[in-house]
C-alpha cells in the first residue's frame, strides 16, 4: 500500500516526502496506524487522548498541512470536506466513533473512479479490466 499511496500522492501535486502527511490528513491518525494491518487501526475512539494527539500533530506539521492543502486540486478538498461532515454525521447520530464514514467515502470515490474510468476507456481491451477492478472493489467492500 504505501508504494501505490505514494505514487498517487505525487500525481495530486503533493511532494514525495508528504503522502505519509495525506494519510494521516485522510484518516486523521499518524502514519504507524495508518499502515496498521488490523482491521480497526483507523477507529478513532473519540476520548481524550486521541484528541491531543491530534492537536499535537496538527500544531507539528502546521506548516507542511498548509503546504499540502495549497497544491491539492479542489475536488480531492471538497472529498477531505465531505469525510470530515461524514465523520460529524456518524458521530452525531450513532453517538461513538466508527468506520462507517471511512467506509461510505471508500465506496463513493470507488464508484467515481470506476465511471472516470469507463468514460475514457479507449478499446475494447480496457472494459474487461475496468469491469474486473470493479467487481475485486465490491467484493472488497462486502468483506467489510
Amino acid at each position: 500500500m504505501p508504494k501505490e499511496f505514494k505514487e498517487t500522492c505525487m500525481k495530486f501535486g503533493a511532494r514525495e516526502d508528504l503522502y505519509a502527511l495525506f494519510a494521516g490528513i485522510l484518516t486523521m491518525r499518524p502514519w504507524n496506524r495508518v499502515i496498521d494491518p488490523a482491521v480497526d487501526h483507523l477507529a478513532i475512539q473519540g476520548n481524550a487522548n486521541d484528541h491531543s494527539e491530534l492537536q499535537m500533530y496538527a500544531s507539528q506539521y502546521f506548516p507542511q498541512i498548509i503546504e499540502l492543502l495549497y497544491k491539492l486540486p479542489c475536488v480531492i478538498l471538497l472529498m477531505l470536506k465531505t469525510n470530515d461532515f461524514l465523520r460529524f454525521v456518524n458521530n452525531v447520530l450513532i453517538q461513538k466513533p466508527s468506520l462507517e464514514s471511512f467506509i461510505i467515502i471508500g465506496r463513493v470515490s470507488s464508484e467515481a473512479l470506476i465511471e472516470e474510468k469507463l468514460s475514457h476507456a479507449t478499446s475494447l481491451f480496457t472494459y474487461p479490466f475496468v469491469c474486473f477492478e470493479q467487481i475485486s472493489l465490491e467484493a472488497r467492500f462486502l468483506t467489510m
